[in-house]
C-alpha cells in the first residue's frame, strides 16, 4: 500500500501566508512569550523567525503578534485572538486533510476504487436517511436483483434494483455502497416486518396534519419517518418507546 502525504498552505494574494512551519512558530511564541525564545525552541536563526514573522503580519488583515518593550514584567510577545483563531482553523484543516489522505490510501492504486471514492464524498441527495454498508449477498431475478446490504456488521438491509443497474454501478459482493430512502418510505410499527430495525422514538417535530419523527437504532444511526398525525397517534408511542422503523427493498435507493 503506497502511503500519501501532502503539505498544507493557506495563501493570501496568491502568496504563501500560514504553513505549518508558521503555525508552529506562532504557537512557540505563545507558550514563551518572546520571538527570540520560540526560534531558539524551534532551533532556526533569530533573523529567519523574524523574517518569517513579518512576512505574516505584512499578509494579515489584522494584529496577530502584542509586543511589548519593558516595563515591570519586561519585553515580550503574546498572541491576538485572531492568531489564535488562524492556529485552530489551521490545524482543523491539516487533521482533516489527513485523515481524507488516509481514507484514500487503500484505493491509491486502483483507479477504479479512487474514483468511486471520490464520487462518495461528493454525494448530495435529498433522502433524509442514508445508510452505508458493504453488499454480502445478491439474488438475482428475471429483471431485479436482491441486495443485502451489512450496514453495521449487525444489521443488514434489503435492497431491489434491476440488474441493469447492478451493471451499471458495478456491484459485487463487498461492494461498499449507500442505501438512501426518502423519509415518507419508513414505515413505524411494533411489528417486526421486512427491513425493520428497531429501535427508539427519540424526536419529533410536527406541522399541520404532519409528523417527522426521528428513531435512534444507535449512537450513530438515526432514521427519520414522516407521516400523517392520525398514523403517529394509532401507534400510542411516546418518546423513548420502543418502535420499528421499516421500508420496501423497491423504496431503496442505491448509490455507490
Amino acid at each position: 500500500m503506497i502511503k500519501l502525504d501532502s503539505s498544507l498552505w493557506m495563501e493570501k494574494d496568491n502568496k504563501g501566508f500560514l504553513g505549518k512551519g508558521r503555525i508552529e512558530l506562532l504557537k512557540q511564541i505563545d507558550t514563551h512569550g518572546s520571538l527570540s525564545k520560540a526560534a531558539k525552541a524551534m532551533k532556526m536563526s533569530y533573523k529567519a523567525a523574524w523574517d518569517s514573522l513579518n512576512e505574516i503580519k505584512e499578509l494579515s488583515d489584522e494584529e496577530l503578534i502584542v509586543s511589548n518593550s519593558g516595563g515591570k514584567g519586561g519585553g515580550g510577545s503574546k498572541l491576538t485572538k485572531k492568531a489564535h483563531n488562524y492556529i485552530k482553523i489551521y490545524e482543523l484543516l491539516f487533521q482533516t486533510q489527513q485523515n481524507f489522505l488516509k481514507s484514500i490510501e487503500s484505493c491509491s492504486t486502483d483507479l477504479d476504487e479512487l474514483e468511486h471514492f471520490l464520487q462518495r464524498t461528493s454525494l448530495r441527495t435529498s433522502a433524509r436517511n442514508q445508510l452505508f454498508g458493504v453488499v454480502t449477498k445478491i439474488k438475482k431475478e428475471k429483471i431485479n436483483s436482491i441486495l443485502t446490504i451489512d450496514i453495521n456488521n449487525a444489521l443488514n438491509v434489503n435492497a431491489s434494483i434491476t440488474n441493469e443497474s447492478i451493471k451499471e454501478l458495478g456491484i459485487k459482493k463487498g461492494k461498499k455502497v449507500y442505501a438512501l430512502i426518502k423519509a415518507p418510505w419508513i414505515r413505524l410499527s411494533h411489528n417486526k416486518q421486512e427491513n425493520a430495525l428497531q429501535g427508539t422514538l427519540c424526536k419529533t417535530k410536527k406541522e399541520k396534519d404532519m409528523i417527522e419523527a426521528t428513531i435512534k437504532i444507535h449512537d450513530k444511526l438515526k432514521l427519520i419517518s414522516v407521516l400523517t398525525l392520525s398514523e403517529f397517534e394509532s401507534l400510542h408511542v411516546n418518546k423513548d418507546d420502543n418502535i420499528y422503523a421499516s421500508f420496501k427493498p423497491s423504496d431503496t435507493i442505491i448509490g455507490v
